[in-house]
């Protein structure tokens, strides 16, 4: 570690001329017997004027630019990105507050020996700078970094819940992580939970109970996307999100407790797109209720990328004569765009001029005014 700190000393005494470009102005605009916090951030910093504004709140206590010089200097000679610096300062401007021999130094080699490159370090001081500071989160980007695999999945959990570096291990995130595993999630699935595994475990087991009263069970393909939907509305909500769903779609209770069975994702639609998606499957494409009940994810496509552009071209096939009456709209709409291009377009673009351009057209939102 000893060789390696010295290592990181010297090589920014090497390469410090490299990257002036942060302090040139400072030389000239900031002097020792002057020092402004604010105007330092803007000008050697790169910070906006408005960053800046708020950023130096934190630095009333600074009196000369040594200190900043030196952690900016440091920064720039390990090899991260300019505009991480600035991002990085921005978010915690106390950063700049630090000592490079006791403080950066180690604090960079220690980053270093968990297998990060300089750039890594780099992003991922624009989302927690203050690692450099917090030796513990630095133990707890170890754990995450073994228990997720690879940088760039720690580094979009991070991203979404900046707060994990912070959490308690032994007493949130772990048994958060094995809870989920029980209830049949798998690795794969709890690395899309970034913020509930940093929640309080009881309130992780209050939206799984809540989930399962949804009739989901556990160890099932749908509890993944059933547990979302009780994270993004609130076990709070619920009821009255169901009560909702109920009176827009005009069905009985039981026939609810199937539709969020089936179509979890239901949940998190708002009313009035829920009430779209509705009317235009009922009144244009003519399906029945109980057909869409029984289909409850049709209600979850988009309206202009999917249900409008699919309908209106296989209402023209039909109308040529060109498919069958009966053609099943849900699964043309499960279909991928390949695969529906492959059974409904390619085969009859020389029979109608231009039906394939006309369907990219209309899948991006250029939909062809019927007559």
């Amino acid at each position: 570690m000893l060789r390696l700190q010295h290592h990181f000393l010297s090589s920014i005494g090497a390469s410090s001329h490299r990257h002036c470009s942060l302090l040139s102005i400072a030389t000239t605009a900031i002097t020792p017997d002057r020092f402004v916090a604010e105007e330092y951030l803007v000008t050697t910093c790169g910070l906006t004027p408005a960053q800046a504004g708020r950023a130096s709140k934190g630095l009333t206590h600074l009196k000369s630019p040594v200190k900043p010089d030196a952690v900016v200097a440091f920064l720039a000679g390990v090899g991260l990105a300019k505009d991480d610096i600035i991002a990085g300062i921005a978010r915690y401007p106390r950063l700049l507050c630090s000592k490079v021999d006791k403080t950066l130094t180690p604090r960079f080699a220690q980053l270093m020996s968990l297998g990060l490159s300089p750039s890594q370090i780099s992003r991922l001081i624009t989302i927690v700078p203050n690692i450099f500071v917090a030796p513990k989160k630095i133990s707890h980007l170890q754990f995450y970094l073994s228990f997720m695999g690879c940088f760039d999945r720690v580094h979009s959990a991070i991203r979404i819940n900046p707060m994990l570096l912070s959490r308690n291990l032994e007493d949130v995130v772990k048994p958060n992580i094995a809870f989920l595993l029980q209830c049949g999630l798998t690795v794969s699935n709890v690395l899309e939970f970034p913020l509930l595994i940093g929640m309080r475990p009881e309130s992780v087991r209050e939206r799984v109970a809540c989930a399962e009263k949804l009739g989901v069970p556990r160890n099932t393909g749908m509890f993944k996307s059933a547990l979302w939907a009780v994270y993004c509305v609130g076990p709070n909500s619920i009821g009255a999100k169901l009560d909702v769903i109920k009176a827009t779609l005009g069905c009985s209770g039981a026939e609810l407790t199937l539709v969020v069975r089936k179509s979890p994702p239901i949940l998190r639609m708002s009313e009035g797109k829920l009430s779209r998606a509705l009317k235009f499957l009922k009144v244009d494409v003519g399906l029945k209720l109980q057909y869409i009940l029984l289909r409850p994810a049709i209600l979850a496509f988009s309206m202009q990328r999917r249900l409008m552009p699919r309908h209106y071209f296989i209402k023209i096939l039909k109308a040529k004569g060109l498919v069958k009456e009966n053609v099943d709209f849900y699964n043309a709409l499960c279909l991928t765009e390949k695969r529906f291009a492959q059974k409904f377009i390619d085969p009859y673009n020389q029979s109608i001029a231009g039906l394939a351009d006309a369907y990219a057209a209309a899948c991006a939102g250029k939909m062809p005014h019927e007559d």
